[in-house]
């Protein structure tokens, strides 16, 4: 029986997700270390999790087989791909966060080949467990069916693992392209409260015609939180739309309205019985699975550590059998990201206040159903 991959997680901020990963068993791993600069979370870290706390690259022994590098890259001003780098020198695959410059990338693709080992992004949220039955439900209907349209809705923060997403779903992003129309005229924005937190694109993704709003902002105090939605995305289908209506679920399925109609022998077109048409009956709104049972709780504590998990079995996989394809679809994602930032340019600062509840009145109402209205 072959040992388990020794893994070290590099960085302690969102780097905790990953540790997370290792709070139930984890067949075929095991956290060999943390490496970080010392910080007093890093240190109390690594006293929780029964491991050694590395500050240097250099310190790691020679028996760590995956590096997951979870440090800010580049894109926002940290060293997260310089570490990649040298972690690769040394022989070791790394599973690096996003987001990553292009020109990044293909330098660890390049270092990967040269000291045989394996590298990739990890875009996270492609992972987690409604995302992937998301995927998988789309898989299958475009099996024998084809999209119609994709209309699509997340932060900047996310933008990269919506277009994973996309790829993983379609099997492809080529061909692949995306424009910004004009923006709001002056006249609609004098009348507006406050400043439109969306930007639109027109795009191509595998063929198929995708609207997008992107909310490009961030604010620098709390750049990892304040998204309007994190992910929405909807696939349209001859019979209707698969929704994911937010990252963590639910799943929907949407019947398009049809009313079956059939001719009679007088010449007009009536509505056929249920019993003929059956499928045209169905409750139009259909959740396909309970994905949004948890709180933030159950988020931070199952689906964001199952995701890992996934991503960790998933990267094993890539080293166990490593295929061409897979450094395709990287840059092929990277190159998709690339051109659609720089249709939109940089991401608006902004201060965010924390957001509030709905108002107890609201919620009332929502819990109360439908109003009896006469007739």
């Amino acid at each position: 029986m072959s040992r388990p991959l020794r893994v070290v997680v590099c960085g302690t901020l969102f780097g905790q997700v990953y540790l997370s990963a290792f709070n139930q068993p984890f067949a075929g791993f095991e956290l060999a270390g943390i490496v970080a600069r010392g910080s007093q979370r890093s240190r109390d870290l690594a006293e929780k999790y029964g491991v050694p706390l590395y500050q240097q690259v250099d310190d790691l022994p020679g028996d760590i087989d995956i590096a997951c590098v979870v440090i800010r890259s580049a894109i926002v001003g940290g060293a997260g791909s310089e570490i990649a780098q040298a972690l690769l020198q040394r022989g070791i695959s790394v599973l690096q966060e996003h987001p990553v410059y292009q020109s990044d990338v293909a330098q660890c693709l390049k270092l990967a080949r040269k000291h045989g080992c394996t590298y990739h992004v990890n875009t996270h949220y492609p992972h987690s467990p409604a995302v992937r039955r998301f995927i998988r439900v789309v898989q299958h209907a475009l099996a024998e069916q084809k999209a119609l349209f994709i209309d699509a809705t997340c932060g900047v923060q996310v933008i990269c693992s919506l277009l994973d997403i996309l790829g993983r779903a379609f099997g492809r992003f080529a061909p692949c392209a995306f424009e910004a129309p004009d923006g709001w005229s002056q006249a609609l924005r004098s009348q507006m409260q406050g400043t439109p937190p969306f930007s639109q694109l027109r795009g191509v993704i595998a063929g198929v015609p995708i609207v997008l709003n992107l909310q490009n902002q961030l604010d620098p105090a709390d750049p990892d939180n304040h998204f309007h939605i994190m992910h929405r995305i909807c696939v349209g289908l001859p019979g209707g739309n698969l929704l994911l209506a937010n990252t963590h679920g639910p799943l929907l399925w949407h019947a398009q309205m049809h009313i079956p109609r059939e001719r009679t022998e007088t010449g007009c077109r009536e509505p056929l019985p249920s019993e003929h048409a059956p499928h045209y009956y169905r409750t139009p709104l259909y959740a396909l699975a309970e994905d949004n049972r948890d709180d933030l709780d159950g988020v931070l504590a199952e689906q964001w550590p199952s995701a890992v998990r996934h991503a960790l079995r998933e990267f094993a996989a890539r080293m166990a059998d490593p295929q061409p394809q897979h450094a395709q679809q990287l840059l092929a994602l990277t190159a998709a990201w690339k051109d659609l930032m720089s249709q939109v340019g940089n991401p608006q600062s902004v201060t965010f206040d924390a957001p509030p509840p709905l108002p107890a009145a609201a919620w009332a109402a929502f819990n109360q159903g439908e109003e009896q209205d006469d007739d």
